[in-house]
């Protein structure tokens, strides 16, 4: 007879299978259908998991959409300490996520849903918070402060100049990010806010 401990490690185990094949089959379904026509059914049918499982767990459907999308974006490799690199380092992961027909179509799927559902607005904003402004204001303080580049910028303006034409690209111009996007704008506005 299993003990309290393998029983719970078990549970454990399922609850993580379940939550990931909801998540796997959200990304078809958000690819499939766009934000705007999608389906929970769906997505239940296809994680064989009951809509009530699913609404347990993200009581905003939205959320569940962009947490779906933000699991596809790798995390940023090493830091190989060159200035350029460290900004590559942040924005590739996005360049290269729109440069599939199915991670273009979840990225932009999750952000319709972020700026439709509240909830999933918020968990985006806190994402890209974390993982894009945070570091970006870190790197540019820093080698502000090492007079690599001037320090008379306002960085949000900086890290808007960066980031902005991503979000554009995907949802206005409805276009993936141009190969080496990454590199060409961080060598730019490196070059653009060099100690003169």
């Amino acid at each position: 007879m299993p003990d309290h401990k393998e029983a719970l490690s078990a549970a454990s185990r399922r609850s993580k299978e379940s939550r990931l094949a909801i998540l796997d089959a959200t990304r078809a379904v958000l690819i499939e259908n766009g934000w705007r026509k999608f389906s929970v059914d769906e997505v239940a049918r296809q994680a064989h998991a009951s809509k009530q499982t699913i609404y347990r767990r993200w009581p905003a459907i939205g959320v569940m959409c962009v947490e779906s999308c933000l699991t596809e974006i790798k995390k940023p490799g090493r830091d190989s300490g060159d200035p350029v690199d460290r900004i590559v380092n942040l924005l590739e992961p996005l360049e290269l996520i729109t440069r599939t027909s199915a991670g273009y179509e979840l990225l932009r799927g999750a952000l319709v849903a972020a700026a439709d559902d509240s909830h999933a607005g918020e968990y985006l904003r806190g994402w890209i918070r974390e993982n894009l402004r945070a570091p970006l204001r870190l790197i540019l303080a820093e080698i502000a402060s090492k007079k690599i580049i001037r320090r008379d910028f306002n960085l949000d303006e900086v890290i808007d100049t960066l980031t902005g034409p991503i979000w554009a690209r995907l949802l206005i111009l409805h276009a993936p990010l141009p190969e080496n996007y990454s590199r060409d704008r961080a060598a730019r506005l490196l070059a653009d806010l060099a100690d003169q």
